[in-house]
């Protein structure tokens, strides 16, 4: 691995969390793979001693087809198919997956990320065909990973906003993130009615990004309109986070303890 230096992305409000970082990527492909010389600049990697640590599994779809197939016959189902549409039978007819693991203490920038990233593009440029963020549950083709900027963080790059189409019992929606983990921070989740998806969608994407910087979650104070103000609470509810398969989340709602209700009209220039 060559020696150029590559600049990591920076978190310039990082507080020290508690939380690891936690990051998991699984690359298809069909073998065998070209050979290409991994190096720094060329793959956006911050460190050869980071890339290093990252955990590289090869795995045969030979050896273990259930494991193998279970990535997009199982729970990663409808996701693949919606994520890849037409280009589904790149991962399908797969015969080979690598998988790239990380997991170290709250880091002061997003060298780990990148580092992941920077090998699943060493990857693709062998001839892998589709990568999976296992976190954000999200699949791109190599065609689409090509046609990503690497040069920043980016956080519509790194973190998927859900909101579940199944209302709860009392009939408001769960929106939430995915993805935050990769940078050490909880996911965020809030209750609110489906036409306030576009706000909320918009102050998710806002405060992922400040999470990202390195803001901790107990930081967040959004002052939405005149008299509403959003914060982040714990959320007693270890079976929903279970459920949703995330590694830890906060709740967010209003400051007065308010339902998250009619936001749209509160808040009409966001």
């Amino acid at each position: 691995m060559a020696d150029e230096q590559v600049v990591a992305w920076p978190r310039p409000y990082f507080k020290q969390g508690e939380q690891p970082t936690k990051l998991l990527f699984v690359c298809f492909g069909k073998a065998p793979l070209a050979e290409v010389p991994l190096t720094l600049a060329g793959f956006g990697l911050p460190n050869a001693s980071l890339a290093k640590q990252v955990q590289l599994g090869e795995h045969r779809r030979a050896s273990k087809p259930a494991w193998f197939e279970n990535w997009w016959s199982g729970a990663f189902g409808v996701i693949a198919s919606t994520d890849l549409g037409d280009d589904l039978p790149l991962l399908t007819t797969s015969d080979v997956c690598f998988t790239l693991s990380l997991e170290l203490p709250d880091q002061a920038d997003l060298a780990p990320l990148q580092s992941v990233w920077g090998l699943s593009r060493w990857l693709c440029a062998r001839g892998i065909d589709v990568v999976l963020d296992v976190h954000a549950f999200r699949f791109r083709t190599r065609g689409d990973v090509e046609a990503l900027d690497f040069d920043v963080s980016d956080v519509q790059r790194d973190v998927k906003i859900v909101l579940e189409s199944e209302p709860s019992e009392d009939g408001a929606h769960l929106m939430h993130t995915r993805g935050l983990c990769k940078s050490g921070r909880p996911e965020l989740l809030c209750f609110i009615q489906p036409e306030d998806g576009a706000l909320m969608g918009r102050v998710l994407n806002q405060l992922a990004r400040t999470l990202m910087e390195g803001v901790l979650a107990t930081q967040i104070r959004l002052r939405l309109a005149d008299g509403v103000e959003l914060v982040t609470k714990p959320l007693a509810n270890a079976e929903l986070v279970d459920s949703l398969g995330l590694e830890s989340a906060v709740l967010l709602g209003r400051a007065d303890g308010a339902p998250l209700v009619g936001l749209t009209r509160l808040a009409p220039e966001r």
